[in-house]
């Protein structure tokens, strides 16, 4: 199953979010835990440092405390927190009223300035955590540590793990949040930067339906390329068809009147096999120039928005290459002037073509002498720069009032010379595909000069 952009995006976004808070969350649970630790351990130094402030070796070697401990904590059973004195030899010296009975398995026999943390259980299974001290007192002060005696205090860690489990629900709970309000604004914002994408979608399907002819939203730029493209694609494809549908057409229309000389011919009675052949003979000739008229008008593709640019300077030569062979006899001197680099977005067989028929003529009718110009500039009245090609020939020229013949299919000023006469009219029709202009005038060689326009884009 192919997953959508925006689920795609969404899964992503998920996984991304859901690991950057889950660290984030690992990461500050952890800070609070290392901070709320710290602030326990600070708190037994600070009841530690009251119980040594309060203790006093007696005379008879016994430890009392000679100040109230400020913390009544010490004085209440079960309270959580406990204190306790012991010998280096292990003995409890002094323990706190709030320890009673209880065992908190605390060892003895610090040296001197020896501190220790510890995670402890009590006999009753209450985990607590202790901090003991050791000390050497009065007399007895050297550094033989079984005359040395061990303080210690330890709390119980109930309300440490309380208070730690407090953040951690209310952490991950904020947390939770957060990343389903981010992941619902993601939602909506992906939701609304994709419409356009979705109302390209419904624009094609009211294409395909054919309720629309093109797309006809009002697209962001980031699309607005990739919509023209399809616009003109679409437009491309369109005049396809219609020019097809309009060359079938005009093919069964054309082939009616030969067909009818046929038939007529046929029926006629009495005919001669001579006359009968040459009318068939004429005719077929006839329908041939129609077929291979309405085959080329076919032909061309036209322009559309994903046509590669082709060198024209290449083309060009190639064309050249193949008429000089083929008019060798004349000797023809042609001069080829082209922007170097001269690149146009056109089908590369329409360009043969029309580069072609028009050098075809050129080479046809010039007498020693053909010159070809293809450059970019604005021609006559347009607005706009574009492709302008001039072929020019030394040979006799168009008359005005042939200009019409040569454009029409079939057309042809003298017959003596092969051909069908379709090569002009093929270049107006490949001009027409991609609504330039073309115009026919005197040349300085003083032959023809054919120029064909062709806009830009």
């Amino acid at each position: 199953m192919k997953l959508s952009i925006n689920s795609r995006m969404l899964i992503a976004a998920s996984i991304i979010l859901s690991g950057f808070l889950g660290v984030t969350g690992v990461i500050l649970e952890g800070s609070f835990r290392a901070s709320t630790e710290e602030s326990f351990k600070e708190r037994l130094q600070v009841h530690l440092n009251a119980l040594i402030a309060s203790a006093d070796l007696q005379d008879d070697g016994t430890m009392r405390l000679i100040y109230a401990l400020p913390e009544p904590r010490f004085f209440a059973e079960g309270s959580g927190l406990y204190a306790k004195i012991l010998g280096n030899d292990g003995e409890i010296v002094w323990s706190s009223p709030s320890m009673q009975d209880m065992i908190i398995p605390i060892r003895a026999g610090l040296k001197r300035g020896e501190r220790r943390y510890q995670y402890l259980a009590t006999s009753a299974g209450e985990p607590v955590l202790a901090y003991m001290l050791g000390l050497t007192w009065g007399e007895q002060e050297n550094e033989n540590t079984k005359e040395g005696y061990t303080f210690a205090v330890a709390e119980s860690l109930a309300r440490f793990n309380q208070q730690l489990h407090e953040f951690r629900k209310n952490l991950w709970g904020a947390l939770g949040a957060v990343t389903a309000f981010l992941l619902l604004m993601l939602t909506l914002i992906l939701r609304w930067g994709l419409a356009p994408l979705r109302e390209a979608a419904e624009d094609l399907r009211d294409i395909e339906a054919g309720r629309h002819l093109q797309l006809h939203g009002r697209y962001p730029k980031e699309l607005r390329g990739l919509t023209d493209n399809l616009n003109a694609l679409i437009s491309t494809n369109r005049e396809h068809e219609a020019r097809y549908q309009a060359s079938l057409g005009d093919l069964a229309h054309s082939l009616k009147t030969p067909l009818a000389v046929l038939r007529g011919a046929v029926e006629l009675p009495n005919q001669s096999v001579t006359l009968l052949r040459s009318t068939v003979e004429e005719q077929v000739e006839r329908m041939d120039q129609i077929v291979q008229y309405q085959l080329q008008r076919a032909a061309p593709s036209g322009r559309t928005a994903l046509t590669a640019p082709v060198d024209l300077q290449a083309i060009t030569r190639k064309v050249v290459k193949a008429l000089v062979k083929v008019y060798a006899d004349k000797d023809i001197d042609c001069r080829v002037h082209i922007d170097p680099g001269l690149e146009f977005h056109c089908q590369e067989g329409d360009m043969m073509e029309l580069l072609g028929n028009l050098l075809d003529n050129a080479f046809k009718w010039g007498r020693a002498r053909v010159a070809i110009s293809i450059r970019r500039a604005v021609f006559d009245d347009e607005t706009e720069d574009g492709l302008l090609l001039q072929i020019s020939d030394d040979g006799p020229g168009i008359a005005d009032h042939h200009l019409e013949t040569v454009l029409t299919r079939g057309g042809r000023v003298d017959s003596q010379t092969s051909g069908h006469g379709l090569g002009l009219a093929m270049v107006q029709n490949i001009v027409a595909l991609y609504h330039g202009r073309l115009q026919i005038g005197r040349a300085a060689l003083g032959g023809a000069q054919v120029t064909v326009w062709l806009p830009w884009h």
